[in-house]
């Protein structure tokens, strides 16, 4: 009985100890949101109430709603409310192929290790997506996205500035 304990404190306490520490992705990030101001606008104002929320009240021709949109029209667009998420340079793929293996299954004690060595970035990506999209759904849409070629030489911040700097 002790050792499941141990292993979901364990399991929690990296989770939540990774706060402790100045990320700095965010900050890199923050420098880039900066230096565009409207971006900056559209990328905090879709993390503060949501995508769909935000692009239902963004006034139609701006820069944000052009945001919301293109973020909208990509699977992967939801990452954007992930702090630091454009600048990570994670593979997109390798977030991808992830995403292509989950199963149905309830994660257990087997399958924290695992879940661990992908690190604690990959975990909150895929929260957020599952967050977003039912998981057939969503291994459906990276399975489309991985046959579609682009992602395998981009990473996760590439990609979502990709996204967003074609309003800008």
């Amino acid at each position: 009985m002790q050792k499941p304990f141990f292993i979901c404190t364990l399991w929690c306490l990296s989770l939540s100890g990774c706060d402790l520490f100045e990320n700095s992705k965010v900050a890199v990030e923050q420098q880039y949101l900066a230096q565009h101001q409207e971006l900056q606008r559209a990328v905090e104002g879709i993390r503060q109430q949501g995508l769909n929320t935000f692009s239902a009240s963004a006034e139609k021709g701006s820069v944000a709603a052009c945001v919301a949109k293109q973020l909208e029209m990509d699977p992967m667009g939801s990452l954007i409310a992930v702090e630091g998420a454009l600048q990570d340079s994670a593979n997109l793929a390798d977030l991808i192929n992830t995403i292509e293996n989950l199963t149905e299954q309830e994660v257990n004690l087997e399958s924290i290790p695992n879940l661990l060595r992908q690190g604690v970035d990959t975990l909150s990506y895929l929260r957020t997506l599952l967050s977003t999209y039912e998981l057939q759904d969503l291994q459906q849409q990276a399975h489309e996205l991985l046959l579609d070629g682009q992602t395998q030489s981009q990473n996760i911040g590439e990609h979502l500035r990709g996204l967003v700097e074609q309003c800008n």
